[in-house]
């Protein structure tokens, strides 16, 4: 299992992805080997989403990604820590504000990017809030900060399992703002990517 969730991450035929301006008419899809996250233009947040502005200044992209709580916020330091991953648990969403495009934040992994409707952008962000767990006040509920500068670690409604992983998720929501066909099925990064379409490899190695 662990192969196939770090596996597809080195697709060395994937042409290397070129700077794509920022602009609230696409989504980022960004796939990290075993883990995939999206990343949603400032301008396109509606509704409450949008008070993530207020949270991170200055950012460009707000990106979201989903996980088990104690796998994703904790380092990992082993086989163990790595075992214990799929296995089910409370959920975490990690946000964070970024001031520059997927392929000049990131060092590597495979990206694709999909067209976003005014009303596909609407639907994107009521279903990314309906996924934080809220606090008396009504606020994202925040568990601890990210492990790099303007991210955070967010309560989830949403509970982790094998069966629901942080790829199910990235397809369930592109799914419900009508971006991707149903969900059904998916568990790796691989087979949310290859309904993303075409893709592209952030920082390909340089060929021998």
């Amino acid at each position: 299992m662990l192969s196939s969730l770090l596996g597809g991450c080195g697709d060395a035929t994937l042409p290397a992805c070129v700077p794509a301006p920022i602009d609230a008419r696409k989504v980022f899809v960004i796939d990290h080997g075993w883990h995939t996250d999206l990343a949603i233009p400032a301008a396109a947040l509606h509704g409450r989403l949008a008070g993530f502005r207020a949270v991170f200044p200055g950012m460009r992209l707000l990106l979201v990604g989903f996980g088990r709580r104690t796998f994703m916020t904790a380092p990992v330091h082993g086989l163990a820590d790595l075992l214990i991953g799929p296995f089910p648990g409370e959920g975490t969403l990690l946000i964070a504000g970024l001031t520059a495009p997927p392929d000049v934040a990131y060092d590597e992994g495979r990206m694709a990017t999909l067209p976003l409707s005014a009303d596909a952008a609407r639907r994107l962000s009521d279903t990314v809030w309906n996924t934080l767990r809220l606090d008396p006040q009504g606020d994202p509920e925040v568990i601890a900060n990210g492990f790099f500068p303007g991210s955070r670690f967010y309560r989830s409604r949403v509970g982790y399992s094998g069966a629901y992983t942080c790829n199910s998720w990235t397809d369930d929501v592109l799914h419900r703002a009508g971006l991707m066909p149903g969900p059904a099925g998916i568990i790796f990064a691989g087979q949310v990517m290859a309904r993303a379409g075409t893709l592209c490899a952030i920082n390909p190695p340089a060929a021998d």
